[in-house]
């Protein structure tokens, strides 16, 4: 009798744990539906699904200067940062799991270690609805400071989207960082949405490493690979 009731409780307990990762798994799939519709749709989010260009105002803080930041994006795969200053420049190149840093556009550094998985947030961080959609099976949901936070987990690394409860919009994204055994976080809060082609973007990027606001960005121009003016010059937004 105590086997079979031993039995009864384990597939008890063994059901509801099923029913709670389905419901969190159903409720993490809701809330990145809406935000599809947030965005602007399905249609207009392959847009950032393609080859995507932007340049942003760049107010380096920790720099104490002032620059440009031209990004290149073309997800999941491919990032490519280039960021100059009035004395320096820093270009950032990532495809799939490899990195490198050029300096001055002359000194090469092979990206490891936590300087590869800094890339690697960063590209996470430029995740599309659409994109988490296509990750919801590796992503759960919960609920911090009066925002929704969707956690994506993928090849070791962890990035929290902190999702507006009544915008349906991201507001700010935390990556997790392990650093020589401590834990570093990197995060971006987003602010004044615009709409670009149907699709909603943030102008404005304001960045913190740990608890150090690092820098503010503004953005000055975005441009689809279906922009089809043929210049190269991109829209201004």
């Amino acid at each position: 009798m105590k086997h079979k009731l031993a039995l009864v409780y384990i597939s008890l307990i063994t059901l509801f744990i099923s029913l709670n990762l389905s419901a969190n798994s159903s409720s993490a799939d809701t809330v990145v539906k809406q935000m599809i519709s947030s965005y602007g749709g399905a249609e207009a989010l392959e847009k950032l699904n393609n080859p995507y260009q932007q340049i942003w105002r760049l107010n380096a803080i920790a720099k104490n200067t002032q620059g440009n930041d031209l990004r290149n994006i073309a997800l999941p795969e491919k990032l490519q940062v280039e960021l100059t200053y009035p004395d320096s420049s820093e270009t950032r190149i990532l495809f799939g799991d490899h990195g490198l840093k050029i300096y001055n556009d002359t000194r090469q550094v092979k990206a490891e270690g936590p300087m590869l998985d800094s890339m690697r947030l960063q590209r996470m961080r430029l995740y599309s609805p659409l994109m988490l959609q296509e990750r919801i099976a590796n992503i759960t949901l919960s609920e911090k400071d009066g925002r929704y936070c969707l956690t994506l987990k993928e090849n070791g690394l962890v990035t929290d989207y902190h999702v507006n409860k009544e915008t349906y919009l991201i507001e700010m994204v935390i990556g997790t960082l392990q650093m020589g055994g401590m834990t570093m976080q990197f995060r971006t809060e987003y602010h004044d949405y615009k709409a670009k082609e149907g699709v909603m973007l943030p102008h404005r990027e304001i960045k913190y490493a740990g608890n150090v606001n690092t820098a503010v960005l503004t953005l000055l121009a975005t441009r689809f690979v279906d922009d089809g003016d043929g210049d190269g010059d991109g829209d201004e937004v």
